[in-house]
């Protein structure tokens, strides 16, 4: 009498989970050869000629080191505005977690293709502002009102190898305690026509004044030295020493 069949559904299903059972055994030396986009943390930055780069830390999906990876090193950071000398550029810090993928899955080709802000918190902005921010405190801004604010503890420096032109619709302030003014000034109105300067203010000037045109003094005229006048001079009324 024969034996019972090993064929039939019965023995492919065996099959599929030989098979099955096969390629989860195998899936480790898969990863080995093929990589998806995981989880890592910037250990060093550094930057080398104008190439910017980040060792990483592979990390778990919750965030811990994998121990079973070793850290990558001269991973290439991502530069937003491509072109010879051209980007945005800030190296991260250490501590940054970031996305770790490879090219084509190749573990030879790695790249930083993200970075996340989990962990240090992004600066504060509301919907409809833009914020660059280094640091609390040193940033700029656009905020929901469009007025773009530049905030610095630090100096601040505008470096323009040809000419500069700040151009309003409506009036500019300059204020801080002293306000230094080096190079020659020449004044003009609106549209560069004739225009006025008002003062409220002491005025001490070290040098010559030329004056083209009437002068007006409300009040009284002090003259420490010689005094010389070139035309006629009229006075409702004098005292003093003679003419």
């Amino acid at each position: 009498m024969a034996g019972p069949s090993n064929g039939g559904n019965g023995g492919t299903a065996n099959l599929l989970q030989l098979i099955r059972r096969a390629v989860e055994l195998a899936m480790p030396d898969f990863r080995h050869y093929y990589r998806m986009t995981r989880k890592a943390r910037v250990v060093a930055a550094y930057a080398s000629d104008g190439r910017y780069y980040a060792d990483v830390q592979p990390l778990r999906n919750d965030e811990s080191d994998d121990p079973a990876e070793p850290v990558v090193p001269r991973v290439e950071l991502p530069v937003l505005w491509g072109g010879p000398e051209r980007g945005v550029v800030c190296p991260p810090v250490v501590g940054t977690l970031c996305d770790l993928s490879y090219y084509d899955g190749d573990p030879n080709y790695p790249r930083i293709g993200n970075i996340r802000w989990q962990g240090h918190g992004a600066p504060l902005a509301e919907v409809g502002e833009f914020v660059i921010q280094l640091e609390k405190g040193v940033e700029m801004r656009i905020d929901t009102g469009k007025r773009i604010v530049s905030m610095t503890p630090a100096d601040w420096l505008v470096q323009v190898g040809g000419n500069a032109t700040v151009q309003a619709e409506g009036s500019i302030t300059l204020q801080a305690p002293q306000i230094i003014q080096r190079g020659n000034v020449t004044g003009e109105g609106h549209n560069g026509g004739k225009g006025t300067v008002s003062e409220h203010a002491d005025r001490t000037i070290t040098g010559s004044l030329t004056i083209n045109g009437p002068v007006a003094i409300n009040g009284g005229l002090s003259v420490d030295g010689d005094s010389t006048v070139s035309g006629n001079s009229h006075a409702g009324s004098r005292s003093g020493g003679i003419i």
